[in-house]
């Protein structure tokens, strides 16, 4: 991404004297107490190596007095003027998604693709990490290489001295002959979302990865992007812990999950409702 800022190096916070109103906003949201009051009634960050990031001074100021990281309240959209999605849409979203598995014979728009991964960097994570990596398979070609280097480390690690289960054993070599893709789908995109557990500051790399992929899941769709969360790669993982070292070059022990993505070849007609699968128990003050 253009621009990236280093997120170990001490943010950049700036403050309009001329605009601010000193109304003390900012430095009440700091859930750290990172900012304090300077001697004119200022809002100032006197060890800005402890700010973690989370720009809720920035996002709360109501004259946009201040400047984080480079960014000003001019560069960003204000709330009151964003077209918001109510409760009833929200809810239609989550009653039709579907996770599909026939995808059309056709790559994904890039500009689309590099649109929606740019707005996942604002995925939550905790204790605002952001050691968050997305490696993404954009078009059909990139697939296929993919899907060569993984079924090479398949049939390398056969050689091996444990025997793979047969349920990674057999669809591997049916692929292979050209038979069904069961691994991925015939997808025209794969996105792995990892984080570096090592990082600084990372407190849940797997639930990081998580809440990722899932709002990568609700920004494809919105874009037109259909989906489909690819837990076979995570189970190969298991009984193959080199296989994503060997052909993404990410660790062994790297919290990761992978997404397929690409044009739909189905057309769903309704919502399904799943209400009564699932038992919620409300725990009231006498419990």
């Amino acid at each position: 991404m253009e621009n990236r800022i280093e997120l170990r190096s001490p943010v950049d916070f700036k403050v309009d004297s001329s605009a601010c109103l000193r109304c003390g906003a900012c430095v009440r949201d700091c859930a750290f107490k990172v900012l304090s009051f300077d001697r004119t009634g200022l809002p100032s960050m006197p060890h800005p190596e402890k700010c973690m990031r989370c720009q809720h001074c920035f996002a709360v100021c109501p004259v946009g007095a201040i400047t984080f990281d480079g960014v000003k309240s001019s560069d960003v959209a204000a709330v009151k003027d964003l077209e918001l999605p109510n409760a009833d849409q929200i809810a239609n979203w989550i009653r039709s998604r579907r996770s599909v598995r026939k995808f059309a014979v056709e790559d994904v728009d890039p500009v689309v693709l590099d649109k929606v991964l740019k707005l996942l960097a604002n995925s939550p994570t905790g204790c605002n990490a952001r050691a968050l990596t997305f490696t993404c398979y954009p078009n059909r070609a990139a697939v296929n290489g993919f899907r060569n280097a993984f079924l090479k480390a398949v049939e390398e690690h056969r050689d091996g001295s444990k025997l793979l289960p047969r349920w990674l054993a057999v669809p591997a070599i049916k692929l292979r002959k050209g038979g069904e893709d069961i691994f991925f789908r015939g997808a025209s995109g794969i996105l792995i979302v990892s984080s570096d557990e090592t990082a600084p500051g990372v407190t849940t790399p797997q639930e990081d990865v998580t809440i990722a992929c899932s709002n990568f899941e609700l920004l494809a769709n919105a874009n037109g992007i259909s989906t489909c969360w690819c837990g076979f790669l995570k189970l190969v993982q298991n009984e193959i812990p080199e296989l994503l070292e060997k052909v993404v070059g990410m660790r062994r022990t790297t919290p990761f999950y992978a997404i397929l993505f690409g044009k739909k070849a189905v057309k769903y007609m309704r919502c399904v409702e799943r209400g009564a699968y699932a038992s919620i128990v409300y725990k009231n003050a006498e419990n």
